[in-house]
Formats: structure tokens, C-alpha cells, sequence
């Protein structure tokens, strides 16, 4: 019975952080590396984000935007992209999977899932 109580206690603590502090949980800096590419993102409170996007060490893509939480869906609308990549007014969203105090795991649109770890 104690087992059952922890459990339905865990999914219920789980459920609140996305509900309740999803977005303030991901204010700050990120970034996501593996063997080909890095993404390093800067989630700001006001609603703000900037990032930028290297493919074999080569910067591809530098842009800003606004960015916002629903449910498990991280919501992303770009301004700009210095390198020309991102029209501006292109949307994008990746599924929220789990939110811990130092990273996140999101599966992409292409359904690859990435673990950002925060940094500084």
C-alpha cells in the first residue's frame, strides 16, 4: 500500500511541474551537444529566447523569438535568424517529456529526443 501511495505521490508532483512551473522552471540558459551538432538556447522570463544552432562546428543558425508553455509542448515563434535560416513568423514546438533542476528532455518534431543541460 505505501509503494502505491509513493507512486500515485510521484505522478501527481510530476504533473504539477508542468502544469504549474514548466515555464519558470526552464528560464535560464541551455544546451544540448552530441557528435554532429549543439544547440544552445537562452530562455528568458519575459517570454523572450535567443539560440543559436552548430552543425559540424560550423554556426548554422543564430535567432531570437518568443517562446511559451502548453501543457508538455514547449511553443516557439521566431523574429529573427542573423544567418537567414528562420524566416521570421515561423513557429516550431517540441514535446516537453521531463523537467529536472539542471536539464530537460524534449522529442523533436522529427522525434528525436535531446537532454538540455543547464548551464552557468
Amino acid at each position: 500500500m505505501r509503494v502505491v501511495c509513493a507512486l500515485i505521490l510521484c505522478l501527481m508532483s510530476s504533473c504539477a511541474l508542468f502544469r504549474g512551473s514548466a515555464r519558470q522552471s526552464l528560464v535560464g540558459e541551455w544546451r544540448y551537444v552530441d557528435p554532429v551538432q549543439s544547440c544552445h538556447y537562452t530562455f528568458k522570463g519575459d517570454g523572450l529566447f535567443t539560440g543559436e544552432v552548430t552543425h559540424r562546428a560550423k554556426l548554422v543558425s543564430k535567432f531570437a523569438g518568443r517562446w511559451s508553455v502548453e501543457g508538455h509542448t514547449i511553443l516557439y515563434t521566431y523574429v529573427s535568424d542573423a544567418l537567414g535560416r528562420i524566416p521570421a513568423g515561423a513557429t516550431d514546438r517540441d514535446k516537453l517529456l521531463s523537467i529536472q533542476k539542471d536539464s530537460f528532455v524534449i522529442e523533436a518534431a522529427d522525434g528525436s529526443q535531446r537532454r538540455y543541460s543547464r548551464i552557468k
